[in-house]
């Protein structure tokens, strides 16, 4: 069984809807730490880079929240040993209604399917019915 999850661990960490430039540092501090929203008097753990980060939780910006949750939902799709909290699933859904898909996710996801071969549908099926795939 470990050399299987060992390859499935490989493919989730190459999957490139999974994949986001982000600064190091900021990568490094949230590491496994899940996503919520902090007090509105946390700052900005990280100067001009509005990311938060606070004991256990981290809270991405605003611009971010909508992709980071299509991209959690699409990762416990494809990957069922990724398993997210109720609390973490009922967040991601909220962020996915919240912060809508935009252009160039729709774009950023068509390549990423004609490259890897597969699709995410929590971002082409908002994307196809705006319009925008």
């Amino acid at each position: 069984m470990r050399g299987k999850s060992n390859i499935t661990f490989r493919l989730m960490q190459s999957d490139m809807y999974n994949l986001f430039p982000v600064i190091g540092a900021v990568n490094a501090e949230r590491g496994n730490k899940n996503f919520g929203l902090l007090s509105a008097s946390a700052e900005n753990t990280f100067g001009s880079c509005a990311m938060k980060i606070s004991s256990n939780r981290a809270e991405p910006p605003k611009y971010a929240r909508g992709t980071i949750a299509r991209a959690y939902k699409y990762m416990a799709y494809a990957y069922p040993i990724f398993k997210l909290s109720k609390e973490q699933e009922r967040l991601m859904d909220v962020w996915d209604r919240q912060y809508p898909v935009e252009r160039w996710e729709c774009v950023r996801t068509k390549r990423i399917e004609r490259i890897q071969g597969n699709e995410n549908p929590f971002v082409k099926q908002p994307c196809i019915e705006k319009k925008l795939w």
